[in-house]
């Protein structure tokens, strides 16, 4: 199927029904694209939706009712083919349904719609999970997009840096072998700012969990700079594979599993749980911002 194109005077962006994945974050002003453009030697994804997990799981399975599921990391979403449900020029939504290969996976009828929508220099993503059954849904879902590192060409990649908008001084939840372990990791934020180095994720991601600010910015010299609000997700994930020049910026509902679970999927760390029939709808905005050179 072809990719899905919206458009205004600010940005346009195009989405691979395969995943319902972001694959351009285009500004029109600039003539530039933003978005990671998926080098297999590095990381061949631009923006992959994770659900109904984020993270791993122990020993990459889920246990409901005493009965073990295969699921691996990240869950399913991202690889599967969402239908077209309504588009236009500025605004595209997309569905998943259950089917007999997920509840081979997942043992829970669902839906999930995504949702793009463009308005003047602003993206909103939006994930509505909705419980098509009595019985409680739990899940995890989020975000991954990958922008340029650095974002403007030109630019260094270490003027780049990450803005909180309040003041943070949380740990952060540290990976052994993609499950978070019992020992956390200083913050690397100084008076709300993380100065973007590959040397940061040399042991895998940035991992907040518990964060003050729904906001962060990041900023590229003074020439450009991404807004990304995420009142709606708890945990914020910031990451590269080392090397690279991208950086992910992943609003998350959810995480790994702790090193050592083996519990009910419903009840590890992390999860959602959604009442029967009910839905819920979680957003983020991504916001581009710049200066023309004179």
């Amino acid at each position: 199927m072809s990719h899905l194109v919206l458009s205004n005077k600010d940005l346009s962006i195009k989405i691979n029904p395969l995943g319902a994945e972001l694959q351009s974050f285009y500004s029109n002003k600039l003539d530039l694209e933003l978005l990671w453009q998926a080098d297999p030697d590095y990381w061949p994804r631009h923006a992959p939706i994770l659900f109904p997990i984020v993270g791993k799981l122990t020993n990459n399975q889920l246990i409901e009712s005493n009965k073990v599921y295969p699921l691996t990391q990240h869950g399913f979403a991202r690889d599967m083919e969402f239908e077209p449900i309504f588009q236009s020029a500025e605004f595209v939504q997309l569905r998943l349904q259950s089917s007999k290969a997920t509840l081979e996976k997942y043992p829970y009828p669902f839906e999930l719609l995504v949702e793009y929508l463009l308005k003047d220099n602003i993206l909103r993503t939006t994930f509505v999970v909705r419980n098509n059954s009595e019985t409680p849904l739990p899940f995890s879902v989020g975000g991954h997009p990958a922008f340029n590192w650095p974002l403007i060409p030109g630019v260094d990649k270490e003027s780049h840096y990450i803005l909180f908008d309040e003041n943070e001084d949380i740990p952060l939840l540290q990976l052994n072998e993609g499950l978070v372990s019992p020992k956390s990791l200083p913050s690397p934020i100084i008076n709300k700012k993380i100065t973007l180095k590959d040397d940061l994720f040399k042991n895998d991601a940035l991992i907040f969990n518990g964060l003050n600010s729904n906001k962060i910015t990041y900023v590229a010299g003074e020439q450009c700079k991404l807004e990304m609000l995420f009142d709606d997700f708890p945990q914020l994930g910031i990451w590269t594979k080392y090397g690279a020049d991208f950086i992910c910026l992943e609003p998350w509902l959810g995480y790994a599993s702790p090193q050592g679970y083996e519990g009910e999927f419903r009840d590890k760390p992390g999860i959602k749980i959604l009442p029967g029939y009910a839905e819920v709808a979680l957003s983020f905005d991504i916001l581009l911002t710049f200066k023309i050179k004179d």
